[in-house]
């Protein structure tokens, strides 16, 4: 584990940076790819011309998802951030939320969606696979940088995360996250033959796996004694 991941001379490149900007470039070609050869089509234009598009669009999308990301990190841990606001802007230090990040993309792709008249079905059928795949990169990018673990445990099942800086055990929830999410990338992978038949399905099915997933880790990423969401749930994350 390593907030630094290289120098590039006197420029410090940040591990979380890092695997948040491969999760797009490995991403978002392959998104639209896809998008050329099944939704292109659907609207009368090339392959290659909605590539392009694709490729245009997410230049709104990547900053709307981190934006998103950011904004919901900062709602959820507002007493980490009173009275120096502007460590918001710290992207570097980690600190993004997931829901967030979706959010920001799905309104973003919608927008978009509309003014060009592209079947947003489709869009979001497509895309549902892909967004694992960044998930799953960017939660490599949570372990590097010692954030996002889980509750203590004892020292034969967890890891000890320096940037804690209490020398106790946790849970490597990153790494739990990072696996389910590429396994369900290769799921839905391999169930989009079918599922792509049904508008909407594909989408539904990343929604409801993910959400599984999700709700299952939030268990050993906050404990009991943590405040409830609603007097319910243990986190956000559950709620959603």
């Amino acid at each position: 584990m390593r907030s630094v991941l290289f120098h590039l001379g006197p420029v410090q490149v940040y591990s979380y940076g890092f695997f948040l900007a491969l999760s797009f470039v490995i991403s978002i070609p392959l998104l639209a790819r896809d998008i050329g050869r099944f939704l292109a089509p659907d609207v009368g234009i090339s392959p290659r011309e909605a590539f392009q598009k694709t490729l245009d669009l997410f230049t709104w999308i990547i900053p709307l998802s981190v934006f998103g990301a950011r904004l919901f990190y900062a709602f959820e841990n507002h007493a980490e951030f009173s009275g120096r606001w502007l460590a918001v802007l710290a992207l570097w230090d980690g600190g993004l939320v997931y829901y967030g990040g979706l959010f920001g993309a799905v309104a973003g792709a919608y927008f978009f969606m509309r003014k060009w008249g592209w079947p947003m079905a489709r869009f979001y059928d497509l895309a549902a696979a892909y967004i694992l795949l960044g998930h799953a990169i960017g939660r490599v990018g949570c372990w590097f940088s010692g954030c996002c673990y889980g509750v203590v445990c004892d020292a034969a099942r967890g890891v000890v995360f320096p940037s804690v800086g209490d020398g106790l055990s946790r849970y490597p929830t990153q790494l739990w996250e990072m696996a389910g999410d590429f396994l369900l990338f290769l799921a839905i992978l391999g169930v989009r033959r079918w599922t792509l038949k049904r508008p909407w399905m594909t989408f539904s099915l990343y929604g409801l796996t993910y959400g599984i997933l999700r709700f299952g880790i939030e268990f050993w990423r906050r404990g009991p004694s943590d405040p409830r969401t609603f007097g319910i749930f243990l986190s956000p994350s559950q709620a959603i």
